[in-house]
């Protein structure tokens, strides 16, 4: 018989968020866990701690019952029942086929003595040439590209992944995050969303939250040879000024709203610091600086009411120059404005080697414009363009991304410009078939959310991050 999926369940105590179940024969054989990537679902291992407790879940026996007995609820298996389940062999081969499915989904086959697996990949979409034409870009499929046309997969290469555009939710800048149920050490630092006291303690079982993310369906993926390797992160801090007057107000505001997003954990520690300082000043806080402001107040307000009543422009900051050499402070401070959005540009010189390679090349080019291009809704909306996903890798799976070197935005990036220059020495040189013999690409991708510290915290620590 066929397998039935189960429709997606959420099962507390394990680490993965969103699981399905597969039943073959009447008989659970495998659980999946959906990805955030391309939304496909991805086997998990039978000898993964979590698995046991997936399959004796309540969940587990809802989606067997359903499997099994379809709307007939008299004949659904109760809480005091167990499930039928596939043998330790059956549920390992299971395991096995899906994984090398699910592998192959996503990386191109290391087999070239094969040219369909790469060069005239189509999918469902079309034929060699670029897969996507006429004016269905909803088509089913996808393309596998690679340059040169024999890489070796087993080498640092860099996997560009196309995804259409898709939002699952209105704020998609979210970092992700680890929900833990139970107290105890764990071992190690683990990036939570709560106080400090929270994070030293530790969670006994977590349960990993993702981050924001609009990728969406799978369109396509190009491996590329390594190019060079830079990253930079940066934060957005600016320069801020607030004169006596300003401190007074912003005084009275910190009394009325508090600090918003502070825990009480922070909120202790910050009114300790306060106390410590109000001590260390003995009774200055209350006196001398706070007659010195109210002056200052005093003296802005008198320069403002003069200035207005003999119609010119004057401040305190004038009269106090021009009377004793002296100007309020203006109390600079550098503060912190924000996250800054990374930018990656890579450049590749390509020469066609065959007229195959000629082809491969034009594919890469074509699908990488297809992804950037806006989608035509109508005269007044339009769809935006696909986003990519990049990684560096050797090798397929989890373990092939490479930890030598920055890690891209699970949220996914934006192809902002390609910049092709067919003739790159100057003049025009072709072969027979009008193939340019050499062209150079530069690519440029902006990341669509900013990289918090849970990010960074939550990869490997083998890994430099992201």
């Amino acid at each position: 018989m066929s397998e039935k999926k189960s429709k997606v369940y959420a099962v507390e105590g394990v680490t993965f968020d969103k699981v399905s179940f597969s039943f073959v024969n009447d008989k659970l054989i495998g659980v999946s866990e959906r990805t955030a990537r391309n939304n496909t679902f991805k086997p998990i291992s039978p000898s993964d701690p979590d698995f046991n407790t997936l399959i004796n879940s309540n969940q587990a026996k809802r989606a067997f019952n359903i499997a099994t007995e379809g709307p007939n609820q008299t004949a659904y298996r109760q809480e005091d029942q167990t499930i039928d389940f596939a043998s330790n062999e059956e549920v390992t081969s299971f395991y096995t086929d899906k994984k090398k499915a699910f592998d192959n989904a996503g990386f191109i086959d290391n087999d070239f003595d094969k040219p369909k697996a790469i060069a005239y990949a189509t999918g469902s979409t079309g034929t060699t040439g670029g897969g996507e034409s006429g004016y269905n870009p909803e088509a089913k499929g996808s393309q596998l590209y690679a340059y040169p046309f024999d890489i070796d997969l087993k080498q640092d290469h860099l996997k560009i992944t196309r995804h259409e555009y898709l939002r699952s939710s209105i704020n998609a800048s979210k970092p992700p995050s680890l929900e833990g149920f139970g107290e105890g050490p764990l071992g190690g630092e683990v990036a939570m969303q709560g106080t400090d006291t929270e994070l030293q303690r530790g969670i006994t079982n977590v349960k990993a939250v993702r981050g924001g993310s609009v990728l969406g369906k799978l369109k396509g993926s190009v491996i590329l040879p390594m190019p060079k390797v830079t990253d930079v992160n940066a934060a957005d801090w600016g320069k801020s000024e607030l004169n006596a007057q300003g401190m007074a107000a912003a005084g009275l505001a910190s009394k009325l709203i508090g600090q918003p997003g502070e825990t009480p954990d922070e909120r202790e520690r910050r009114l300790a610091a306060f106390q410590q300082l109000k001590d260390e000043r003995g009774g200055e806080q209350g006196g001398s600086v706070r007659r010195k402001t109210t002056g200052a107040v005093y003296n802005q307000i008198v320069a403002k009411t003069a200035g207005t009543l003999l119609g010119t422009d004057l401040n305190a900051d004038t009269v106090l120059a021009r009377q004793g050499g002296t100007v309020l402070n203006p109390n600079a401070e550098m503060l912190f404005q924000g996250p800054a959005l990374r930018d990656f540009t890579f450049k590749y010189r390509m020469i066609a080697r065959s007229q195959k390679e000629g082809v491969m090349i034009r594919n890469i080019i074509r699908f990488l414009k297809l992804g950037m291009a806006p989608k035509f809704r109508s005269s007044t909306y339009l769809k935006s363009p696909d986003v990519f996903s990049l990684e560096y890798r050797r090798g397929s799976g989890e373990a092939g991304i490479l930890d030598t070197v920055n890690r891209f935005s699970p949220g996914g990036l934006a192809l902002t410009s390609i910049n092709t220059d067919y003739a790159p020495n100057s003049y025009w040189s072709a072969y027979q078939d009008s193939q340019p013999v050499e062209i150079t690409m530069d690519l440029n991708f902006v990341e669509l959310r900013p990289i918090y510290y849970n990010d960074q915290a939550l990869s490997p620590t083998s890994s430099v991050g992201y």
